[in-house]
């Protein structure tokens, strides 16, 4: 990764084709503010409570020391949220190289994004598993991807994972080990960084992304975020590291 935003896109949308072993993980505020144990929640319906998910809180601390050579992080960048942005670069440990924006898919390119994103998925040929909110509508997405899993995450992300977090991992390592070269796209709020680090431990043989709400629109019928219409002010950002 260059660190530069249009250039970055390019790269993992050429890896998604080529690679068949990459994670992007996303930290950004809501990350940032788990880890400094401030409570946090958004519109999604997570909620983390200072001092009460702290098992969540390390678990997710935990996800962000890897430095294998394919494992991606996309973090908050100076132009939207310095203060984190200068958190979250002195709390990682891997090569610089392997740094990029979280706002990678959004902002000023997701106009590219929903251009290229699903269309690349299909020449990629690889299997496509889904995990999201347990009321994602598979089916619309599945008009523009073949999806071949889904697996489901209901209600709050924080306190599912801690309620069944054993359960959870064992379901991640069957799910991650039941494929090869295939494509997850994992959108569960800050539970994606814990679910990306997990099924990386099982099997780097697989592409592991953290979607967040790009396709909310497909999956929940709705532009849960600014960037989601055209001309809102974050559309048009062209995010700097």
């Amino acid at each position: 990764m260059q660190q530069l935003f249009r250039e970055d896109l390019d790269e993992i949308l050429r890896l998604i084709v080529e690679s068949n072993s990459f994670a992007l993980a996303r930290f950004a505020d809501g990350e940032a503010c788990v880890l400094k144990n401030i409570t946090v929640g958004n519109k999604d319906g997570w909620l983390y409570k200072k001092d009460k998910n702290l098992v969540f809180r390390r678990d997710l601390r935990r996800s962000l020391l890897c430095t294998d050579k394919n494992y991606l992080y996309g973090l908050a960048c100076t132009c939207c949220d310095k203060e984190n942005h200068d958190f979250l670069v002195n709390s990682v440990h891997t090569a610089v190289e392997n740094l990029t924006f979280s706002n990678i898919w959004v902002n000023g390119n997701f106009s590219r994004f929903n251009d290229r994103f699903l269309p690349t998925l299909r020449e990629s040929k690889k299997q496509i598993i889904l995990c999201s909110g347990s009321k994602a509508r598979v089916s619309e997405l599945g008009k523009f991807i073949q999806i071949t899993d889904f697996i489901p995450i209901p209600g709050n992300c924080v306190l599912y994972w801690e309620k069944y977090r054993e359960q959870i991992r064992g379901l991640l390592d069957l799910k991650a080990t039941q494929y090869s070269n295939a494509v997850f796209l994992i959108a569960a709020g800050p539970m994606s960084e814990i679910i990306i680090h997990e099924m990386w431990q099982a099997n780097q043989q697989n592409i592991y992304l953290d979607i967040g709400s790009t396709l909310d629109p497909l999956l929940f019928r709705r532009n849960s975020r600014g960037y989601h219409t055209a001309g809102h002010t974050f559309s048009e950002r062209i995010c700097s590291w």
